[in-house]
């Protein structure tokens, strides 16, 4: 006995068999980057929203040194690593190029400090007031900016990987060029910020205010950003590849030339959004108010109302 094979309908069969596994081969890689859902509870809270006897408790308890010595208590005029400044007004210092590595900031008040090209990694900046200060060129790798305030705070070609900035208010912060791979900015404030061609790979940022804000040309792949509001936001030329962007709003939002390529894009708003030839190849979970405006190569344009 034999059959007749119909090419058509084979190549239907075909197409949908490697449509399914893409998109399972796809969900797997999610589900290894992101093993838990996004979670909006028991967030830090922004600096202006914690007591003054959380603050005390917070700064005041010591921390000592790994091999349970204290720390030595820090000069101003001779910045040396593991040192302790707390309780200091380092407002308007000058430490070009320090290194206090292991550093204790915590409630220090370093308003309009230059610490350009320095190194300050694995120090601890909770509740610190850092507005209108300088990091430019500097290394901050592993630091607690949590809960901190960083109002206007250059960065500009820095490195701040897996550092903490959960509930932290960087309203305005400048960090052109400055990588911030595997750092946490829940719930922090980072309204009409800049920073453009900077690194926010595997970052995690949950309910984060982004409003106005200017990234284009930045990297978001493999991040997690769910819950946030992009709105108004320049973000021509970012990419987002592999980021998981569920309830995500982007109203209003400049994407010319964006990259979406297999994200999850589940809830997200796009209503007044920009799209020039902005890619959604492998996407998931695709809002149907964008379909319209996606040809058959994946990309978009046009004007999303």
């Amino acid at each position: 006995m034999s059959f007749r094979i119909n090419k058509p309908l084979l190549i239907v069969l075909v197409f949908g068999l490697m449509q399914g596994c893409s998109w399972q081969n796809k969900s797997s890689v999610h589900e290894r980057l992101f093993p838990e859902m996004a979670d909006t509870t028991d967030l830090l809270a922004l600096p202006t929203s914690t007591t003054e006897e959380y603050r005390q408790q917070l700064v005041n308890q010591e921390i000592l040194l790994a091999n349970d010595q204290k720390r030595h208590r820090g000069m101003e005029n001779i910045p040396q690593d593991f040192d302790d400044f707390r309780f200091q007004n380092l407002d308007g210092v000058q430490w070009q190029n320090a290194s206090v590595m292991h550093g204790d900031f915590r409630g220090t008040s370093l308003r309009t400090a230059n610490a350009n090209g320095g190194n300050f990694s694995h120090s601890d900046f909770r509740l610190a007031d850092l507005r209108w200060s300088a990091f430019n060129n500097t290394e901050m790798n592993n630091c607690n900016f949590s809960q901190a305030v960083l109002f206007r705070t250059a960065m500009n070609d820095a490195v701040l990987d897996s550092s903490d900035f959960r509930g932290s208010n960087m309203f305005g912060v400048k960090g052109h060029r400055s990588s911030f791979r595997y750092a946490d900015f829940s719930n922090a404030l980072m309204k009409e910020s800049e920073l453009t061609d900077a690194d926010f790979s595997n970052s995690r940022a949950i309910k984060v205010k982004f409003i106005i804000t200017v990234f284009a040309g930045s990297r978001f792949d493999s991040a997690d950003y769910s819950y946030c509001d992009f709105t108004g936001a320049g973000l021509e030329t970012c990419s987002f590849q592999y980021a998981r962007l569920h309830h995500v709003s982007f109203k209003g939002a400049h994407l010319q030339e964006a990259s979406f390529r297999n994200a999850d894009l589940k809830n997200a708003e796009f209503f007044a959004a920009e799209l020039v030839e902005t890619d959604f190849r492998g996407a998931l979970n695709i809002p149907e108010a964008l379909l319209p405006f996606i040809n058959d190569e994946g990309f978009a344009t046009g004007v999303v109302y």
